[in-house]
């Protein structure tokens, strides 16, 4: 059946409420034919009434690129952008089509009312050193549900500057030298509201003396040990900043997909290779593991950090005989993927904050195998700590091992969506009193 009659009978069986049946027809339009325009917008129109909205802008997106002149598409993009709280993907889209048709009286009317929606939404600028910005891709996707965001990773003051004068907002992630400099050189933040987030080696690192915290609204910790390390630091941080938060980081549990496992032989570390990860507490534990049973493998996702590290480990592992037994993978982009093959999630660190690595670990099925680190028996069940190496040997060694009981530990206390949902609440708290000024 050629397109256009595929077309055809997909519109006859959408007019008589058979939509699976009308999705089927145009999707074997867009197989024969990808640049079909009209079956994309159709399956925009289904997807829709099955209230998957944000499938349908995908499909108007697509479709638009395809023929940007299309009314009714144009129309049903803006009309559920709109609905969605994005009016940042109407506007182009409007525009592009009245500067072809101005005479368009109601798409114009659409695009006022739609630019008015845009111009009332607060604005954020979120801010970060560069290379420092992987810890809240999620946070700020999600902030341009409802806001209007613009991100600055480049760390000079030019363009720094304009982001903040343009803001209403100032999100400043990492209480490090660049919170340093801007809450002491850059005056433009006393007229914005300003969110800090402190992950963990802020807190070593002498940043907080040097940090001017009344210029800081909403300061977020990511756990609560972290917030008893810093007041030790500066005691009268309560009174200087106005609200204190603890927010936990946030796993994305549909990127890291669960897969029920049973114990095996294979470890997986996640993290660069230096003196706070506890590298040599990990190589002796995990050499002692291997002495009990040579099946087991060691595989890290990480950079040496200190060259010292890594000519340890290559001379050790030839002196203890298991050169086979561990693997190094450097940089990992798909640490999800790299996790197939694994059952245990493995950490030895001496401090971490709230550690994403392990948590996406157990969001997969992996076991954890935890170090006692200082904060870890805050966060963790005790039934994941370990103290000695020879705790750690018969963690990994033992048949408990519930696989759904990890992915589980992560849903109730620590998914995405748990983490978006209080940070709602700081933000709505936050406009109420940006309005009331």
């Amino acid at each position: 059946m050629p397109t256009k009659e595929k077309i055809s009978r997909g519109e006859t069986l959408f007019n008589e409420g058979r939509l699976d049946e009308a999705e089927a027809c145009f999707l074997a339009a867009i197989k024969e034919s990808p640049a079909s325009a009209e079956a994309l917008n159709n399956l925009a129109v289904i997807a829709a009434q099955k209230q998957n909205l944000t499938a349908a802008i995908d499909y108007l997106i697509s479709s638009l690129q395809i023929d940007p002149f299309q009314r009714e598409a144009v129309l049903n993009c803006a009309e559920i952008a709109n609905i969605l709280g994005q009016p940042d993907i109407a506007v182009p889209v409007l525009r592009r089509y009245l500067d072809r048709h101005s005479n368009d009286t109601e798409l114009a009317g659409l695009l006022d009312g739609t630019e008015e929606t845009q111009s009332a939404k607060a604005k954020v600028a979120v801010l970060c050193l560069p290379l420092l910005d992987s810890f809240h891709g999620d946070i700020v996707d999600s902030l341009g549900r409802s806001y209007e965001v613009r991100t600055g990773y480049d760390g000079r003051l030019d363009s720094i500057r304009k982001l903040v004068a343009w803001a209403d907002i100032v999100w400043l992630e990492w209480a490090n030298e660049l919170t340093a400099r801007l809450t002491n050189e850059l005056p433009e933040l006393k007229s914005k509201h300003v969110i800090c987030r402190l992950h963990s080696y802020e807190a070593f690192t002498g940043f907080v003396a040097q940090i001017k915290w009344e210029r800081i609204d909403d300061l977020i910790f990511v756990a609560d040990h972290i917030k008893e390390q810093v007041l030790l630091q500066q005691p009268d941080l309560e009174q200087k900043v106005k609200r204190i938060h603890i927010l936990p980081n946030g796993i994305n549990l549909d990127r890291f997909a669960f897969t029920e496992r049973t114990k095996g032989h294979n470890l997986a570390f996640v993290g660069d290779i230096n003196y706070k990860k506890g590298p040599l507490l990990l190589f002796h534990a995990f050499a002692e593991l291997v002495r009990r049973d040579p099946r087991y493998t060691l595989s890290v996702a990480g950079r040496f950090q200190d060259d010292r590290f890594a000519l340890y480990f290559s001379q050790m592992t030839k002196e203890m005989g298991f050169e086979k037994n561990l693997r190094f993978d450097g940089w990992v982009d798909d640490i999800s993927g790299w996790l197939d093959d694994k059952q245990y999630i493995v950490s030895s660190s001496l401090l971490e904050g709230h550690p994403v690595g392990l948590m996406e670990g157990m969001a997969r099925g992996l076991k954890p195998v935890i170090h006692n680190f200082v904060g870890a028996r805050g966060i963790y069940d005790d039934r994941f700590v370990w103290n000695t190496i020879d705790e750690f040997v018969a963690m990994v060694t033992s048949d408990d091992y519930d696989s759904a009981a990890y992915r589980a530990f992560v849903e109730d206390n620590f998914s995405l969506t748990r983490q978006l949902e209080q940070l709602k609440e700081i933000f709505g708290r936050i406009e109420k009193e940006i309005n009331d000024r």
